[in-house]
């Protein structure tokens, strides 16, 4: 236990904290406060630590510290700059800042961002600030206009670096760093490490101070994962499910499409839970008022895209639900790291089809957690949790009785001549009737019904020489009915061929069958798709990126690119170069042909669309599929 008071911080911050009701630092504060007020802010420094472990004050107190013996700041010139992501993570910071420096003497504060009146940022700028927080688009606008100059600069504080640089602002961020001074010290914070950060590390920053809490990447340990298996069309109603278990909930659900996040939130409305959506297609207004209501927690349920997400941090968040697993391992990393924060536990819960799991054992790997693979809670289990949870709650309830209990006698003669276990079970049956209902209606809904009858089919139509002629049904007979397409992504980019099929299916949005004959070659790929879904296809993945290289799709006659895979003496097809059969793959057991999720190496391919953005939601452009957004 490390005391703020054995820190070396000057009086009057301890004072502010102490008025705050903080004592005692956590492991990023006792690591970087020290170290820096005994350089007196001179180095550059690297931290890296888990989402919510209290990286404001690690980087605040000593700059507020250091600050106190300088001269006022010039007009338009800060000494500090903190920089942030997203506007709500501007106003959270610079909130917790004056908080810190509420007993310093003539400490000058300014948030900007976007959404706010420039003019009065402006006026601000020009009677001089010490220490302005600002985001990347609106600190760039007014360095334009000559508002704000970084000839004075002293500090610069990039945090959340790793979000900041995966929403784009590389240019701004690199800008603002060639722009200051050779003297000033640059201190990154981050919770993860991809390569951006790490270059920014090499190109502008030396011998730096290195503090890492925890292992690079590493999810926090105040996070239990689980995963729950189910099926596209069961997605919705296993969300529902676990939310239904879990009286009291507080979540954020993640999604991958601004029109997924939609539909989630509004089918969650209409089915009377407290919900709202946040996505890019929301003005800052709206957006204000959602996320007013979710941390006032008149809304419960925030469903949201990783985009929309970005900088959000709301206290005492329960779960973290994922619709759908993120393309990469820093997005899974962030996601988790909303709850379970301040020392609090939390749960971050993923719903994976079949496809989707062979995700899971790399991401165990590279996150140093199990995640282990649940059932969903049973409609009984549901509804018996619900009824203690509630009994509890009145059992215990204390607030606001002297209110009720004046009235209650004139309310007694309605209830003479009721047992107590009727008058239970009619106060139950009011309260919790639309709960009994929807499981006593959907009782053949079985959340957990076994898929070996899925993956027996698989195999059926694995014995068949040729992939692209089904003729079960599933998928499509003619030729003339099917189109063979070209993509100019291959093993040089890490991909197989079960994680090119995975890619396309998931990212177009076809069923299972849909996409047939997949081969994959060093510089290009093929695969078959139904001639109705052209349009789709082309309109969801072409002109997208994957790790840097723009996608480009070519349609080919039907028998270019076709190679028969080695097969098992069962028949059934190799994965990848001596892989395992297809019909001996378990669910999260095995390697998926050698698939990589985000950070976490395996063998050398990607799995399930690598780093393609898929936040483009409506696919309504021309009345054809949009293109997603980069």
């Amino acid at each position: 236990m490390t005391l703020f008071s054995s820190l070396g911080l000057k009086q009057e911050l301890l004072d502010a904290i102490q008025d705050i009701g903080f004592t005692e630092a956590t492991p990023i504060q006792s690591e970087t406060i020290p170290q820096l007020i005994e350089v007196n802010g001179e180095s550059d420094l690297i931290a890296l630590a888990q989402t919510g472990t209290g990286k404001t004050a690690a980087f605040g107190l000593p700059l507020l510290h250091i600050l106190s013996d300088l001269p006022a700041a010039e007009p338009k010139c800060p000494a500090a700059l903190i920089l942030s992501p997203t506007r709500e993570l501007c106003m959270q910071i610079t909130g917790e800042m004056e908080k810190y420096g509420a007993k310093s003497k003539n400490l000058r504060l300014l948030a900007v961002y976007g959404g706010s009146s420039v003019r009065d940022q402006q006026r601000t700028m020009r009677r001089g600030v010490d220490v302005l927080v600002a985001t990347p688009g609106r600190l760039m606008d007014l360095a334009r206009r000559g508002d704000v100059k970084f000839d004075s600069l002293k500090t610069l504080v990039l945090d959340e670096a790793d979000e900041m640089l995966n929403m784009g602002f590389l240019d701004d961020v690199r800008e603002v760093l060639e722009k200051s001074p050779d003297t000033m010290n640059t201190w990154l914070f981050s919770a993860t490490m991809p390569k951006q950060v790490e270059k920014i590390t090499r190109d502008f920053m030396k011998d730096s101070i290195r503090v890492q809490i925890g292992t690079r990447n590493e999810a926090s340990s105040q996070v239990e994962h689980k995963a729950f298996l189910t099926t596209r069309e069961n997605r919705y109603q296993g969300i529902r499910r676990l939310i239904d278990s879990s009286p009291g909930m507080y979540a954020m659900i993640f999604c991958t499409t601004k029109r997924e996040t939609q539909e989630v939130a509004e089918n969650l409305i209409g089915d009377g839970y407290t919900a709202a959506a946040i996505h890019g297609d929301l003005s800052q207004q709206q957006r204000d008022l959602v996320m007013h209501a979710f941390r006032s927690k008149q809304v419960r349920m925030l469903v949201c895209t990783d985009v929309a997400a970005r900088g959000i941090d709301v206290k005492d968040i329960t779960h973290v639900i994922h619709h759908r697993l993120p393309n990469d391992l820093e997005g899974y990393t962030h996601r988790s790291g909303r709850t379970g924060r301040a020392g609090k536990t939390g749960l971050s819960w993923a719903l994976v089809t079949n496809a989707e799991a062979r995700k899971i054992p790399q991401l165990e790997r590279a996150i140093k957690r199990d995640i282990p693979r649940e059932k969903f809670p049973s409609r009984n289990d549901v509804v018996i949790g619900q009824l203690l949870h509630f009994a509890e709650k009145v059992s215990t309830q204390t607030e606001g009785v002297e209110l009720v209990e004046k009235n209650v006698d004139a309310l007694m003669p309605m209830f003479e001549g009721m047992e107590t276990r009727e008058l239970v079970t009619r106060f139950l049956a009011t309260e919790f009737d639309v709960l009994f209902r929807h499981y006593a209606e959907h009782v053949d809904l079985d959340l957990n019904r076994n898929e070996r009858g899925n993956r027996g089919e698989r195999r059926e139509s694995n014995n068949r020489r040729d992939r692209g002629s089904m003729d079960s049904g599933r998928g499509f007979r003619d030729k003339k009915d099917e189109q063979r397409v070209w993509i100019n992504l291959g093993t040089k980019q890490g991909l197989t061929w079960p994680l090119l099929k995975d890619f396309v299916r998931e990212t177009a949005k076809l069923g299972d069958f849909e996409v047939q004959g997949v081969n994959v070659g060093p510089a290009h790929g093929y695969f078959t798709v139904p001639t109705s879904k052209i349009e789709t296809v082309r309109g969801s993945i072409e002109g997208g990126e994957w790790d840097g290289t723009k996608i480009k799709l070519d349609l080919v006659e039907h028998h270019v690119g076709r190679e028969e895979r080695r097969r098992d003496e069962g028949g059934n097809r190799m994965r990848g170069r001596g892989g395992r059969p297809r019909g001996s793959q378990s669910w999260g057991g095995g390697r998926s042909g050698g698939g990589r999720f985000g950070g976490g190496r395996s063998g050398g391919g990607r799995s399930g669309g690598g780093r393609f953005n898929s936040d483009s939601g409506d696919s309504s452009r021309s009345g054809g599929p949009r293109r997603p957004r980069i």
